[in-house]
């Protein structure tokens, strides 16, 4: 990447100095805390250098459906509930195009990844939405539609409503064949929510993590020697004067003021240079870990009831699965 004049080569004089105070203090680091990544044996493993979105992988992926799948699941869902909702007079209707962000990869945000933001061009806003159609919800109902959707009464318009409603039907479909797998017991709650709650868990434990205090106090030095004053990467992307440029975002002209862009360029370069990315990819990792060995029971169930759902969305969507309203 080539640094914008003016600061690039206070960057580049400062990548060696950056580089040993980030392996000192990570070294100061996991010997106060004893937090050495297990890798096999339990021997203590080096610090990842993530390279591309492709990297950012973490242990709780593992339990959950691929994006390319999870939109499927949420199509099928979706189609599901307009056929249910057809067969009471209120049929639900595909949601209009809306803006949404080019996809990144799923621990991007959690590990404060910027290599696919394009942050030369477009600055903190990376590239700018693309109206898609989006099953996954947020698209409104009337007062009848969500009657028969949840169920709330046992008849409308003289057709009975089975428990649940339409949402309780569309669940049991796309988890057919799971109950037999989990003996007989349905999951207390639908399995991504499940699963974004202990990844939310994940999360609190990783933010206390002292490595990522000491990966952010790096940072903020290399920063400085870039002629940038920020603390850690969150104030520099949460600098009140980027946010005009949100603001214009909405109106077709995404690309940042050229000293947002200056600052975003400045950013990427440091975090590349110290690997902070790497250091919190750690931090998260630990953490996940912990709250699989803690889980590990309802974390198996989850893998369970995805596999079934992604299963019997494809039959649906092939017309493969037989459905009576």
């Amino acid at each position: 990447m080539s640094l914008s004049a003016g600061w690039g080569s206070a960057v580049t004089d400062a990548i060696t100095m950056n580089a040993r105070r980030l392996l000192v203090g990570l070294l100061v680091v996991i010997g106060a805390t004893g937090c050495g990544v297990a890798g096999d044996g339990g021997a203590a493993s080096a610090v990842p250098t993530p390279r591309t979105a492709a990297d950012l992988t973490l242990p709780l992926d593992a339990y959950d459906l691929s994006a390319a799948d999870r939109k499927i699941v949420d199509k099928a869902r979706f189609m599901m509930l307009a056929d249910c909702t057809r067969a009471y007079g209120v049929e639900l209707k595909t949601p209009p195009p809306s803006p949404e962000w080019p996809e990144r990869h799923r621990n991007a945000d959690y590990l404060h990844w910027m290599g696919d933001l394009q942050v030369e061009r477009y600055g903190y806003a990376g590239a700018p939405a693309q109206p898609v159609v989006n099953f996954a919800g947020g698209y409104s109902v009337s007062d009848e539609q969500f009657i028969v959707i949840e169920g709330r009464r046992r008849t409308f318009r003289g057709k009975a409503v089975p428990a649940g409603g339409c949402m309780g039907m569309a669940e049991a479909l796309l988890g057919q064949g799971s109950l037999e797998l989990l003996g007989g017991k349905a999951a207390a709650v639908r399995e991504e929510e499940g699963l974004l709650v202990l990844a939310d868990e994940a999360s609190d434990g990783a933010y206390k993590d002292a490595r990522i205090r000491e990966a952010e106090r790096v940072w903020s030095e290399c920063m400085q020697d870039a002629g940038f004053d920020y603390p850690d990467p969150g104030a520099a992307f949460g600098d009140p004067r980027w946010r005009k440029g949100a603001v214009d975002e909405q109106f077709g002209n995404p690309q940042g003021s050229p000293a947002e862009i200056a600052t975003a360029v400045a950013d990427e370069a440091c975090r590349v240079e110290t690997n902070y990315s790497g250091v919190r990819q750690v931090a998260y990792r630990d953490s996940q870990q912990r709250i699989i060995a803690k889980n590990q029971a309802r974390l198996d169930r989850i893998k369970i009831i995805n596999k079934a759902q992604i299963k019997n969305a494809r039959k649906f969507l092939a017309g493969e699965l037989a459905v009576t309203w």
